[in-house]
């Protein structure tokens, strides 16, 4: 079985609260709240790894493509987990090109080795992560200030990724994992809460979010952090 929905929560939300504090300590001049998303991306992939899941990044969705689709022209996921780091991620579609490429071959027939449960993982039994960042104060151009975008940024990224992975009939466990800042706890678990219920109603196959949120010190107008994990109803 691939992590679960909590302990990915519990492993995200550690991770980020230890690099906010660590901002305090060093007396930082802007907070975690002034990182990029794929700056968070990185504070992710250490918590994924030192809670000793699998951690592919970037990897194929299974469904898309096949023997003849350039890797290029393909989707990406953000963060695939595996139940253990020695797993390889089986791709079907690059095991059809390795089909492919040995027909009319002395390896015709035996291009595809047989799998080994113990160190193979289909795309089944992984946890599909995409990940969306949103802030109520964001910087831009260096300046924090109200973001009028906040919840577009939400919902839009929310709708588009729950939509690829739920179309994608390899992935039985895939989720939105949304990291959120605001000035505090409340309007987090509102918004959080208000997204899914968006998207219930525009008929996307959502649970409602389970969520974690911790205070970090005020820079830029956001006092907490929060995630939340939005799974794919399957």
């Amino acid at each position: 079985m691939p992590p679960s929905y909590d302990d990915i929560l519990c492993a995200v939300i550690s991770s980020l609260a230890k690099r906010a504090k660590e901002l305090d300590h060093e007396q930082a001049v802007r907070g975690i709240d002034s990182l990029t998303e794929l700056q968070l991306h990185a504070l992710i992939d250490d918590a994924f790894t030192e809670s000793s899941f699998g951690v592919h990044r970037e990897a194929h969705y299974p469904s898309d493509g096949d023997a003849y689709t350039k890797p290029t022209h393909r989707q990406r996921c953000d963060f695939v987990l595996t139940p253990n780091p020695t797993m390889k991620l089986i791709d079907p579609a690059l095991e059809l090109k390795e089909l492919a490429l040995a027909q009319d071959t002395l390896f015709a027939g035996v291009a595809i080795p047989e799998r080994d449960p113990a160190s193979t993982c289909p795309p089944s039994d992984a946890c599909w992560v995409e990940v969306k960042a949103a802030a109520q104060h964001a910087y831009r151009d260096g300046i924090p200030s109200p973001n009028q975008r906040y919840g577009l940024e939400l919902v839009n990224g929310l709708q588009t990724d729950l939509c690829k992975l739920a179309a994608d009939p390899e992935i039985w466990h895939g989720c939105v994992l949304a990291i959120l800042f605001t000035e505090s706890e409340e309007i987090a678990k509102h918004d959080l809460n208000q997204a899914a219920s968006i998207c219930i109603d525009q008929g996307l196959p959502v649970r409602s979010p389970i969520v974690s949120c911790e205070s970090i010190t005020e820079r830029a107008g956001n006092s907490c952090v929060s995630v939340g994990i939005f799974a794919v109803a399957i």
